[in-house]
């Protein structure tokens, strides 16, 4: 008997019996290889994506530290020197201010019966040395004092706990401005030499860049730090800005001839290195410190900000222009990643007074 005389039914079995037959073991081990190599690539896949992940996140912190630093840096530049409106300022002359004082004096806040000589502080000042107030300074970092008062106005008496400013407007007051304590008397008035003037908080920031963010106790760290000092409540208190800022320098733009521009700079007003001078106007005198810094105008601000943790596979073999105090730094030689930033800002309440129309 051929199959072709098989019955149908015989043939149905025999076809089943085949199809219904499992894997070799060959073709098991052949579908366990292809399984494992795709496996791994999906592994491998999911580790690259969560590596650029992380590397993005850290470069994102440090561009925005970075960012976040010369613009506060910035705004404050820019009020600067602003002690409300001008009044009878006419009658007042810088002072060098004593960094972290609490009394209005050393603070640079002097008034004397007009026509005398009533001092302000000068609107910003470099520090040569670290005052009592601020400790754990970065070396080889730029440490500056910006005075001024804040710009919203308050209604006399003020706060018992701040400091305020009061400037006169009115030609019969005796001084051009009166400062104390808030609650204390306030006797000078507006232009129509009726209605109290109003007060402004007096303001001292003093900005530095600390070698670590928490910096006492068990949570002690190594991250370099853009801190500030603040006068408030008769008092300096300390806080920390922004994260991974490990350099801060200066450029100070110095008006030689009087029309409010710069006309040279220089990274120490209090005694410029000759290098930095010579091209500068040959009939202008440095001898005096307090009259150069009288005469900033504008700022060049330098930033170096860095990642806050270390990146395997990258070294930082860059050069930074950190400006006329340091020039370039680098390369480190390390697994951190670093961005320099820089921004140029102009002096308005110094500079603005005396331009010419």
């Amino acid at each position: 008997m051929n199959a072709c005389t098989l019955p149908h039914r015989l043939v149905r079995h025999a076809g089943s019996r085949l199809r219904s037959r499992g894997f070799t073991l060959i073709e098991l081990m052949v579908g366990i290889t292809l399984g494992l190599f795709i496996l791994i690539g999906l592994i491998s896949l999911l580790v690259s994506s969560v590596v650029s992940r992380s590397e993005l996140d850290k470069s994102s912190r440090q561009i925005e530290n970075g960012r976040y630093a010369v613009q506060l840096l910035t705004t404050d530049l820019r009020n600067a020197g602003y002690f409300g409106s001008s009044g009878n300022m006419v009658y007042t002359s810088p002072a060098i201010p004593t960094a972290c004082s609490t009394t209005f004096a050393a603070l640079g806040y002097t008034p004397v019966a007009t026509p005398g000589p009533s001092t302000v502080p000068l609107a910003l000042y470099g520090l040569a040395t670290a005052p009592t107030c601020i400790s754990n300074v970065l070396s080889n970092t730029a440490m500056l004092v910006v005075s001024r008062v804040d710009t919203t106005p308050v209604t006399p008496p003020g706060s018992a706990t701040e400091t305020y400013l009061q400037v006169s407007n009115c030609a019969t007051d005796t001084t051009p401005f009166a400062i104390g304590a808030g609650t204390a008397s306030f006797p000078l008035l507006q232009n129509k030499c009726v209605t109290p003037e109003s007060l402004r908080k007096v303001v001292q920031h003093i900005y530095f860049v600390s070698t670590c963010d928490v910096c006492a106790g068990s949570g002690t760290d190594t991250t370099p730090t853009l801190k500030m000092a603040e006068y408030v409540n008769g008092a300096m208190t300390v806080t920390p800005l922004v994260e991974g800022i490990e350099n801060l320098q200066f450029d100070y733009g110095v008006d030689t001839d009087g029309d409010g521009a710069p006309d040279c700079y220089t990274s120490n007003p209090t005694s410029p290195p000759a290098t930095e001078i010579a091209a500068c106007n040959a009939s202008y005198s440095w001898a005096s410190a307090l009259t150069n810094w009288a005469n900033v105008m504008a700022v060049r601000v330098h930033v170096l900000a860095r990642s806050t943790e270390a990146s395997a596979g990258w070294t930082d073999s860059r050069i930074y222009d950190m400006g006329l105090a340091l020039g370039n730094v680098g390369p480190f030689n390390d697994h951190i990643k670093r961005h320099a930033y820089s921004a140029l800002v102009r002096l308005y309440n110094g500079s603005g007074r005396r331009e010419q129309p």
